[in-house]
């Protein structure tokens, strides 16, 4: 443990290497200058009882006053001032430094490992603050270090009354620590096993503080219920911290009394050494003064030992982090050759589950073509989309892009490819310029290229480009679901992509709302494909070509006549749907 969290000091060398040394010589000065102050009080009572008893010479005394004064000032300034100084600069360091290379592991993050539950502690942790869970770290190995300097130097000192002292001294110490962090690391397991329920706490009290869902929650009046969970929940882990707690706190008792026993025997033994005359005055002195003082130390080491095992175990969430698996971003280019992807014999598996989503898909879409994909719930319809975004990687089968493996794309020629509407599309509380732009933000400061793709998503009357989405701002328009959808379709078609992909993009717009919207797509992307997945089959009957999915396969390719014609799943599912509309013309 101490090797490892060793390795924040060479993190804090990378991002503030000057400070970070400044910051090692400052605590370096503090640590050895404690025990040394005992040692020049020592020095001054000796050197006054000599003026006193002998007669001596009062020059003796200048250099250990200067010497305690030095150290007493440094004490001050380095404790206080330049500690605060250094405090803040490093900290700003890092925030500069360290921040945007998390950023920037957190882009290059394969996407699988938003999906898996057992990262998800580590991905929350550094996305807040991880340069803080670092420097604090930092900041307790020196403090570990200070106090085990501090520990050696007045062992020193003590051994002028002697030996014994030091081999008393380092036998408490031992057990003590060791008490200590059988404590802390009780608790440390009861934290970390409770991050599970901490996560569904945290759901539960944003259901009840997030609008939308408390509005729902109101409606149902399910608003006793999901506090009530959240109380159970709670009461759960309460009940369980206080069990762990309470345990912890013998052995921490049991600590407390060894120290408090050591105080004594340690008094008790220096008065009757120096009745003995086998120490000086000053030395008796100096040691009963310090005596609380080093054994607080040996205290607060055994306690920041404790709190370096805690902060250890954060920074194992930092490794696990930058160890976690990246996208390729960078591969092979794409030339300008019209567009051909092909699936070829697609087979796959969401991590850590067992059913085959896609068992061997296979079909191709060239350049402007309109595709529609087809199918009931869970034929893998949106997974083909994730795959072709490069979210995740076939089991089995290849994704061609003319004739390339779409794993070995370069990654910015891929965005060229596809702009993608998903079904669970995020509403960004900023403005609406922010809003489009995010689909190419090289066009942010391009008001004509932005009113372009509102009027491709139908939303160019929804307001002004530079108006606050949401109501984190004062000024901030609140719109309605349908709205924020043709927001998001206006950003898919901001990029000049080949293809613009559309995962149910119309779910929060009635049929006729529907309609207008894909003949609209149907003229402004004339010279663009355009991949989508639609539960109404009426929108389908635009495309050029439907693939029609089954579990996991390919049952039906074609127009939407000639899978008509052939009177199978589609054409089931077309009459299916149909047999609704005409039914509530008719009852209507």
């Amino acid at each position: 443990m101490f090797r490892k969290s060793l390795k924040s000091i060479s993190i804090m060398f990378r991002y503030a290497p000057g400070l970070t040394v400044l910051k090692l010589f400052q605590i370096g000065i503090s640590a050895v200058l404690a025990p040394l102050s005992i040692f020049f009080t020592q020095r001054i009572i000796d050197t006054v009882s000599g003026i006193i008893i002998n007669g001596d010479n009062w020059n003796g005394i200048i250099p250990w006053v200067a010497l305690l004064l030095f150290a007493m000032f440094f004490s001050s300034v380095g404790g206080g001032f330049l500690n605060g100084i250094l405090y803040i600069s490093i900290r700003r360091k890092l925030n500069i430094g360290m921040t945007p290379d998390v950023v920037e592991k957190f882009k290059r993050l394969d996407y699988a490992c938003f999906e898996d539950k057992d990262v998800q502690d580590t991905l929350q942790r550094m996305s807040t603050d991880p340069q803080d869970k670092v420097f604090q770290l930092f900041l307790t190995i020196l403090g570990v270090l200070e106090c085990m300097i501090g520990v050696i130097g007045a062992a020193l000192i003590f051994s002028q009354a002697g030996w014994w002292f030091v081999v008393g001294f380092a036998a408490l110490l031992v057990p003590m620590i060791w008490l200590d962090f059988k404590a802390a690391n009780m608790m440390n397991i009861m934290f970390n096993e409770q991050s599970t329920d901490e996560r569904k706490m945290h759901y539960l009290g944003g259901l009840l503080s997030n609008k939308s869902s408390l509005f729902e929650l109101k409606i149902f009046r399910a608003t006793d219920y999901i506090a009530k969970k959240w109380r159970g929940i709670a009461h759960t882990v309460m009940d369980t911290r206080v069990k762990t707690t309470l345990h912890a706190q013998k052995y921490f008792l049991i600590s407390t009394i060894l120290f408090k026993c050591w105080s004594f025997f340690v008094v008790l033994s220096l008065v009757t050494t120096v009745v003995s005359g086998n120490i000086t005055i000053g030395i008796f002195i100096a040691l009963i003064a310090s005596t609380g003082a080093v054994l607080d130390n040996a205290d607060t080491l055994s306690h920041t030992v404790q709190n370096m095992r805690q902060r250890y175990l954060l920074m194992e969430h930092y490794y696990k982090f930058l160890s976690l698996p990246e996208i390729n971003a960078h591969g092979e280019p794409l030339t300008d050759a019209p567009l051909h992807i092909v699936f070829e014999n697609v087979v796959f598996t969401y991590p850590k589950t067992d059913i085959k989503i896609l068992n061997g898909v296979s079909f191709e879409v060239k350049q402007g073509e309109r595709v529609a994909l087809v199918g009931e719930n869970g034929a893998g319809k949106s997974t083909i989309i994730k795959l072709l975004c490069r979210l995740y990687k076939p089991d089995n089968g290849r994704i061609l892009i003319n004739d390339i493996d779409i794993q070995t794309v370069d990654a910015a020629a891929l965005r060229r490819v596809f702009s993608v509407v998903f079904q669970d599309f995020c509403k960004y509380t900023l403005t609406l310029r922010e809003n489009i732009a995010f689909g190419d933000l090289t066009k942010l400061n391009d008001d004509n290229a932005l009113h372009d793709a509102l009027k491709m998503g139908l939303a160019d009357g929804i307001t002004e480009l530079d108006t606050p989405l949401g109501k984190l701002e004062e000024t901030g328009v609140d719109i309605s679901g349908g709205q924020w959808q043709r927001v998001a379709m206006a950003r898919a078609c901001l990029p000049d992509s080949a293809f613009v992909i559309l995962d149910e993009p119309t779910a929060s717009l009635d049929p006729v709302a529907e309609s207008n919207m894909y003949h609209s797509f149907a003229e402004v992307l004339k010279s663009r494909g355009c991949i989508m997945i639609s539960h109404r089959l009426a929108s389908a009957r635009m495309a050029d070509k439907i693939v029609v999915l089954s579990e996991g396969i390919v049952t039906e390719t074609g127009g939407h006549e000639d899978l008509m014609s052939a009177s199978g799943l589609y054409a089931r599912m077309y009459e299916s749907q149909s047999a609704w509309y005409v039914k509530g013309v008719a009852e209507a």
